[in-house]
């Protein structure tokens, strides 16, 4: 018994081998990568083997299901586990033994010999699991090329797995999937070089799909299988990619978009293919009826024919022996049947009479060609004894194929009607190349059989066909109607194509505003950036609108805090009654100047400011009007300095100016702007106040003949200078070294 394969199938058989492959190749990182923590690396090796050996199962179930025979097929449910069992356990050993650190060729070789055995194991298991009867008998040479190729895959498969267990996904890409493709290669040749191995008997049958067995098959378990294990292998793929893709906004959108289309984009393939194959056993059903009405139309004729014959084979003129009155009779009931000749014959096919005859009295063929004819005994005849004369009918030449015409089927379309001896007596296609032609032995077997049937076969020409036929109880002839595989597939390529067309589009128009959107938020977050980084800097913070509600949100909110931070800063290092610099403040600063300025060789002086009389005002007149005194002070000591220069409130009455390179002279003339500017009269409220300052000057300069090493020292000497100019009458400068006073 031969067997066909569903090429659709087979397909998914080996599509489903390369994506567990790849799969495989992954976990082993994934175990091999948590090797150092005992209970992670089981957890990976438990879900690696699950994966990757219902992957390999999946393919070896789907390869199964691809064949079919003339008979009922179906798969035990008990052994089909126990298949899916040893491939798991299969899995299992593999991922062990590339997660060690070393895998010598010993290690190598064992595993790979124990692991081919369970992939074989699996394999005819699986066979096992159509409980024929009788059992399978497989070609010896075959079954040990098989098992070896088992092996030499496996082995295969461990070295490359091993080798590239450190590569990440995306990294490692193209390697990986090389070898996932020659691995789901090399699955698939051990798969079917088995399949080809199993000799069927010619009168076997499956006791697995046979009445109470409870066994399963079908094309619609294959779709079901593959498309579930397909899902458990993206869902476990897809988690991998995601822990080794770059955390960034667009590879995250894109990977929900590729995680959510992937596996719809499965189903509905699956869910496609599956009402495929119903639409595909509903069309075998309406083949048969087709065949069915065909082989009534024919019974009808051939009937009508046959009637017409008993009743000729009744006649008293050859009950008689009057041959030319029974000639005459058989002419007569030609025209009336409207078939060719009718003839009467002995045994030996010795021509008794006929309906017509030629001028020169000898009897013509009723049509060019292969002769087809319908026969009865003739029973009736006084000179001969019963059963030894045949009345016979030959048919018009397109008698049959005229019927044939008048289907209207496809042209692609074979349709055939045979007599009751199988030989072909009408064809659509290439009749004159096989009238007269027995039928295919499979298609003449299985006729014998049953009435009606569906048969996957090839025609005469070797043409690949879905065959129905129907065979006529009464009469015995037959009628088959056939299509080529290429016209039956032809719709479900076409849907495939639209339908991956459309999952293409849609997948790369997701992509795409997956893309655009990333790049829209990863913009925006990357707009934060400069502002954030700005915050504590001084420099002022704005955020223009990002086109997204939270990030204009957090820009608001970083412009805010800028300015609470800005507001905290100043506070932190200004004197909150002036506004002036506070002694934090200012001694940072003459440190920093001062450090350009020995850098630069250019000049730095310090300027330490006491109010002479300023105490005896604010107890007098009260903390108000000393705190007026003390801002209207501050302002004139700024009116007298540059943008450049500082000036800072170190406390109660003292203030310190700080001159960017102002030289000797110009320290000098400050501080003497400084003395006149404070002993002016001040205006506060009703009240006329006089005060005086006394002004100590440090200078750092190329041509000073002060060598300051920091700024603490700078501000002592200038602080130790204005306390000379107190000690020596007030209102007056002094300049650190007693160099010049004013």
């Amino acid at each position: 018994m031969q067997g066909t394969y569903d090429s659709v199938l087979v397909l998914l058989s080996i599509l489903t081998a390369v994506i567990a492959s790849f799969v495989a190749l992954d976990m082993a990182s994934r175990v091999a990568a948590a090797a150092s923590h005992p209970r992670r690396a089981a957890l990976w090796l438990a879900a690696g083997a699950l994966a990757m050996g219902t992957g390999i199962w999946a393919m070896h179930f789907v390869g199964m299901l691809a064949f079919s025979l003339p008979i009922p097929l179906a798969y035990d449910v008990r052994i089909t586990l126990a298949s899916w069992l040893v491939a798991v356990l299969s899995s299992a050993l593999a991922l062990h033994t590339v997660s060690r650190a070393v895998l010598g060729w010993p290690r190598l070789v064992t595993a790979g010999l124990v692991m081919g055995l369970g992939i074989a194991t699996m394999h005819y298991l699986g066979m096992e699991a159509l409980q024929m009867q009788p059992r399978i008998r497989y070609d010896p040479l075959l079954f040990t090329l098989s098992i070896l190729f088992a092996v030499a895959a496996a082995t295969a498969a461990l070295l490359i797995t091993f080798r590239l267990r450190h590569e990440e996904v995306i990294s490692g890409l193209r390697k990986r999937l090389f070898s996932a493709l020659v691995m789901g290669c090399a699955i698939v040749g051990m798969h079917y070089t088995g399949m080809a191995a199993a000799g069927f008997a010619a009168d076997s049958i499956c006791r697995a799909g046979q009445a109470g067995a409870a066994g399963i098959g079908g094309a619609w378990l294959g779709f079901t299988i593959s498309g579930l294990a397909a899902l458990f292998l993206l869902t476990t793929l897809l988690s991998s990619i995601y822990g080794a893709i770059p955390p960034t906004v667009r590879s995250r959108l894109v990977f929900l978009i590729v995680a959510t289309v992937l596996p719809v984009s499965v189903m509905a393939v699956v869910t496609m293919l599956y009402g495929y194959q119903r639409e595909h056993h509903q069309q075998v059903d309406n083949l048969i009826i087709r065949a069915r009405t065909l082989a009534a139309a024919v019974d009808t004729e051939v009937a009508s024919v046959e009637a017409g014959l008993l009743a000729l084979s009744t006649s008293r003129m050859l009950s008689s022996g009057n041959i030319e009155a029974f000639e005459i009779q058989a002419e007569e009931a030609a025209r009336h049947l409207d078939v060719g000749v009718i003839t009467l014959q002995d045994m030996d096919g010795a021509v008794l009479a006929s309906s017509r005859f030629s001028s020169s009295g000898e009897r013509t063929k009723a049509h060019h060609g292969a002769s087809v004819s319908i026969s009865l005994p003739a029973t009736n005849g006084a000179h001969s004894p019963a059963g030894q004369r045949i009345l016979r009918a030959e048919l018009k030449a397109d008698y049959m194929q005229d019927l044939l015409r008048a289907q209207h089927v496809d042209t692609d379309w074979i349709v055939a009607i045979y007599d009751a001896n199988g030989a072909i007596v009408a064809r659509s296609h290439d009749y004159e190349r096989f009238a007269g032609s027995s039928a295919t032995p499979l298609l003449h077997k299985r006729a014998m059989e049953v009435n009606e049937d569906s048969l996957e076969t090839s025609s005469l020409e070797g043409i690949p066909v879905l065959l129905a036929f129907s065979r006529s109880a009464s009469t015995g002839w037959s009628t088959s109607i056939s299509i080529p595989r290429t016209s039956l597939n032809a719709p479900l390529l076409a849907s495939l194509a639209w339908l991956l067309a459309g999952l293409l589009t849609m997948l790369a128009a997701s992509l795409l505003l997956a893309w655009k959107i990333g790049g829209t938020i990863a913009n925006a977050v990357e707009a934060l950036t400069d502002p954030a980084l700005a915050l504590g800097t001084g420099i002022a913070v704005t955020v223009p609108p990002l086109g997204l509600t939270e990030a204009d949100k957090v820009g608001a909110a970083l412009t805010q805090a800028a300015r609470l931070l800005d507001a905290a800063q100043h506070e932190a290092n200004h004197d909150a009654l002036t506004g002036l610099a506070n002694r934090l403040l200012f001694r940072q600063m003459v440190h920093q100047q001062l450090a350009l300025a020995q850098r630069n060789r250019t000049g730095l002086a310090v300027l330490y400011v006491d109010l002479d009389g300023f105490k005896a005002i604010n107890d007098t007149h009260g903390h108000a009007i000393g705190d007026a005194l003390l801002r209207q002070a501050a302002m004139r000591l700024l009116r007298n300095v540059r943008a450049c220069d500082l000036v800072a409130r170190l406390g109660g009455d003292e203030f310190a100016v700080a001159l960017i390179n102002p030289g000797t002279a110009g320290a000098a003339m400050v501080a003497e702007k400084f003395v006149n500017s404070l002993s002016e009269p001040f205006r506060i409220e009703d009240l006329s106040l006089s005060i005086s300052a006394s002004v100590g000057v440090a200078d750092h300069s190329p041509e000073s003949v002060l060598t300051h090493t920091s700024g603490e020292v700078l501000i002592e000497q200038a602080d130790a200078a204005m306390y000379e100019a107190k000690q020596s009458g007030k209102c007056r400068f002094v300049l650190a070294g007693g160099l010049a006073t004013g």
